[in-house]
Parts: C-alpha cells; structure tokens; sequence
C-alpha cells in the first residue's frame, strides 16, 4: 500500500512540475515568436501577454488605447500543436461593438491602427477547434493533450502618432 501511494504521489509531482514548466515556457512567446516592428518605431506594450491555449478555447483580456497613439497588435501561436489559424477580434468593452476581427481577412496575423478617441477594448482570442479530433472525442470521450495545447502570444506595440502636414 505503501509503494503505491509512493507511486501515485512521484505521478502527481511530476504532473505539477510539467505543468509549471510549460507555463513558464510560454511566459515570453511573444516576446520570441511574434514578430516586432521596432525598427519602424514601435515599443512593446507592458499589455503584451502569452499563455497555455487548447484548441476551441477562446480567452479575453482588456487593455486601455489612448488618443494620440498607433497601435499594432500581433497574434503567434505554437503552430505544431495549434495550427496556423488564430481568430483575433477586438471589442469594445463598454459597448461591445465589434471594431475588428481578423477572420474578415483572411486570419492576419496583426494589425495596425491609429486610435482617435481613448477607450478600453477586449481582446479575444479563440484558437479553432479541430473538427476530426472533435469527432473522435465524441466517440471515445478522449482527446490527445499533447497535441491539443500549446502557447499563444499577443504582441501589442505602440508609438505616438506620427505628425502629418506642414
């Protein structure tokens, strides 16, 4: 009895320590993996965020854009386990009036922007779900971890407007 609670206790350890390393792992994937334009003047927001995403999830977050700024937000994903599909849509958070979705363009991947009046917006993003491993889950009632998750990156950039005219 013994031994097996040994076992049982070394298992969920290493589930735990797994975990933690994947989820630091992806602390900085878009810091890595989405592609900057600081050399056209942008800086990376302190809103820039990465995480563990599955396939059919959808995860939202809110920043604030101020007057007087450009923005570029960028979208990267672990592609082995996530596909190449990343729907990025950005709402309105007090009214949630949809201002942008990428699925409209054929799933860019970032998008820029001149902000003209200050407001907060949600960020969404869904990662699609994979239609025949949706099948089998409902016959057998599993699906592969392994190849179901991976790391999402949302790059956001900013510099001030560039002055135009004389």
């Amino acid at each position: 009895m013994k031994r097996l609670v040994s076992i049982f206790m070394v298992a969920v350890l290493g589930l735990i320590c797994s975990n933690v390393f994947a989820q630091n792992n992806c602390l900085n994937f878009h810091k890595t993996k989405c592609q900057s334009y600081a050399s056209k003047g942008y800086i990376m927001s302190n809103d820039s965020r990465s995480a563990i995403m599955r396939k059919g999830q959808t995860s939202e977050f809110r920043i604030t854009i101020y007057q007087g700024k450009d923005y570029r937000i960028s979208v990267c994903a672990d592609e082995t386990n996530l596909g190449s599909t990343v729907h990025l849509r950005l709402i309105d958070y007090d009214t949630e009036e949809l201002l942008y979705d990428n699925k409209d363009f054929n799933y860019v991947k970032d998008f820029e922007f001149t902000v003209v009046q200050t407001r907060t917006i949600k960020i969404s993003i869904e990662i699609p779900e994979d239609q025949t491993q949706k099948a089998a889950a409902n016959t057998t009632g599993l699906i592969s971890k392994s190849i179901n998750q991976g790391c999402v990156g949302v790059l956001i950039e900013e510099m001030s407007t560039p002055k135009t005219g004389f």
